[in-house]
Order: C-alpha cells, then structure tokens, then sequence
C-alpha cells in the first residue's frame, strides 16, 4: 500500500503489487464492515489498484469505488473476486445501490463472480474470466454493464431489468421484465416481450467515461475515450482504446471541505476536475465555462445542491463530461439541479457532445 502521489485525500487507498495480499484484504474487509448496510451514510470510499496481479476477494458496500489503474482491464488481475451480495437483507438486493468496480480482469473464486445489485451500481471497463451472477438468491431490480466482456455466462437471476452496452459476453442465461442489449456481442435475439430481450446491434453515438491511470513510466493520467459511431463490443478489445491522455496538471485536485467558491475559481480558469469522495455541500451552483471541461469524482462523489440552488450549471459549450458524481438535493427545493446549457440555447455539438 503507498500514499497516493496525487494527493487524492483520505478516502483514497491505492495497492501496488508489492503489498502484502492479508494488508490489501483486511483494508477492503474494514471498509466494508462500515458501508454494508450504510444505505444513507456519508463515508465515501476509492480503492484503486496499481498494475499488477492481487489474491483478493472484496465484497463491495455503499458508497465504495474499486478500479484498477490499467490502460486495459487486463493490467490488473484479481484472483479471487470483486462481488456485490445481499447477506444484510437475506439475499434481497433491492436495495443495493451506490457501488462501483471498473477496469480490472477478476478471475473468480468457485467460477463466477456476484453482482446482486439495484441501479446506481455500474460494472464497467471489466473482464470476467468466468460466469457473472447478477443475483443473491432474493430479489434484484436492475443494473448496468459496460465496456466489460464476460467470457462465460452471465445469469441474471432474478433481475428485473437489465442494461448491457458495448460489451462482449459468453452467453446469457434469464429474463424477466425487461432485458436491453446495445452493442453487445453474443446478446441473444431481439425477442421482446416473450421472453423480454430487447437488442440493438449498435450504439449510434457514445463516448465511455473518463478513467485514471498509471502509464509506463508511472505517470498518472486521466484518459478520456474517443466519440465512437454505431459502436458495437469494448473500447479495448484490441488494444489500447482510441482517446486522448490528459495531464493532470489539467486538473485540480478537489478535496473533502473545499468550497463551491474555489472549484468555480479553478473552473474558470480553464481547468477540469477530479473531486475526491466525500459530501460536498454547495452554496453556488458549479459553473462550467470552457469546453472540453471534466468534472470527475472518485468514491462516489456526492453534490449536495442547498438553499435551493442547482449543484451544476453548464454553458452552451463542447464537449463537458460529467462522471462519476452522486447529485443530491439539500432540505430546500431546488427547481433544477443539473442544467446542460442556457435556456433557448440553439448551438449545435453533435460533433462533440456533452456525456454525462
């Protein structure tokens, strides 16, 4: 385990290959015993691993984001498992929101690997080198997975509903209310609503999200993912991704306590933003200014718009990106909290999109 270069705050962990496998287990086992059933707390954690192979298996609570610092899934390989279960609500995992793994290669322990979740819990940029559960046995109500290839079977259980994008999967076995497929290899056929698969061969515009990495000569960067056209399977399938690397002297680092007043004051400056977990609670809407701007959060960043103000205002300019960030109302309405451009604006960017 090493102090984080960045300066990424103190809800951020990152292993290299060289820690001890019992320090990388009972760090992640500590921070899941406080966020199991910590559905409305306000710890906010980033686990983030180096390139390199870890004997490890991680159940994932609220709030907690585990992601390798690949350039490819493939530069950090699990050997255990990166699971989400349903063991505090007996198997029911309806209520498992708030959760994120993304870019690894986990070779599952026993075979496969669980994700029993319900929404807001995104599996992205993953390679499952075995069958993928997407239940515990009880209910489950939905999820999202992207950008991943599974090279078994992914068996959704009792999942109501599903959504696969740009992925590559071995097979998939179950429906129930609503299964969607999009530019995703090996999806079964359009058969909707009996049973209830829906598949569109293709993405006709999407740009994934941005990520952290750790280049050859240990530089951090951040990569943002080409805009791609009738888009079907992963990013990286071949190798390293069409996009472009960031500096991070492009962005500022943003830190438990920092103020709305000082995130506009780099914003306006022309930098992006990486907001480290924590709950941010703002009293001015951040307001973005120049395009090609990122606003990134780590840890499930949480934006807490009070007194009734939005939490994020963006001009009429090219491509800004949004990811990463929980956006939450405070105790006082606010009419709008995310607004993408002024009102009436006319001004087309087609050619570079805003991604949320």
């Amino acid at each position: 385990m090493r102090t984080c270069p960045l300066l990424l705050g103190p809800n951020v962990t990152v292993f290299d290959p060289t820690t001890p496998a019992a320090t990388v287990q009972r760090t992640l086992d500590t921070i899941f015993a406080s966020q199991e059933s910590s559905e409305f707390g306000a710890r906010r954690y980033a686990v983030l691993f180096m390139p390199g192979t870890y004997d490890v298996d991680a159940r994932i609570g609220f709030y907690t984001q585990v992601s390798g610092l690949g350039m490819s899934p493939d530069d950090v390989v699990i050997n255990g498992g990166m699971r989400a279960d349903a063991r505090w609500r007996k198997g029911n995992a309806t209520l498992n929101f708030w959760r994120v793994v993304e870019n690894m290669s986990v070779v599952p322990a026993g075979g496969f690997n669980r994700w029993a979740v319900s929404q807001a819990a995104p599996m992205r940029r993953m390679h499952i080198r075995g069958d993928l559960v997407l239940d515990d046995g009880g209910w489950s109500s939905g999820g999202f997975l992207a950008d991943s290839r599974v090279d078994g079977q992914v068996r959704s259980g009792s999942q109501q509903q599903w959504l696969t994008r740009n992925s590559a999967i071995g097979e998939w076995k179950g429906a129930n209310w609503n299964m969607v497929f999009v530019g995703t290899e090996h999806a079964p056929a359009n058969s909707f609503p009996d049973p209830p698969y829906t598949r569109i061969d293709s993405a006709p515009l999407i740009r994934e999200k941005p990520f952290l990495f750790v280049d050859a000569r240990g530089a951090w960067r951040v990569f943002v993912p080409a805009l791609r056209a009738s888009a079907a399977g992963t990013t990286w399938a071949s190798g390293r991704p069409a996009g472009a690397a960031r500096p991070l002297s492009d962005f500022v680092i943003v830190k438990p306590g920092a103020s709305a007043a000082a995130m506009n004051d780099a914003l306006t400056r022309g930098k992006s933003l990486i907001i480290t977990p924590g709950v941010y609670h703002l009293d001015t809407p951040l307001h973005i200014v120049r395009r090609n701007t990122i606003v990134l959060g780590l840890g499930l960043a949480t934006l807490v718009a009070d007194g009734g103000v939005s939490a994020i205002v963006v001009d009429d300019v090219d491509g800004t990106t949004l990811a990463g960030l929980l956006v939450e109302a405070g105790p006082v309405e606010s009419p709008v909290l995310v607004q993408i451009g002024a009102p009436g604006a006319a001004v087309r960017h087609s050619s570079n999109p805003t991604l949320l």
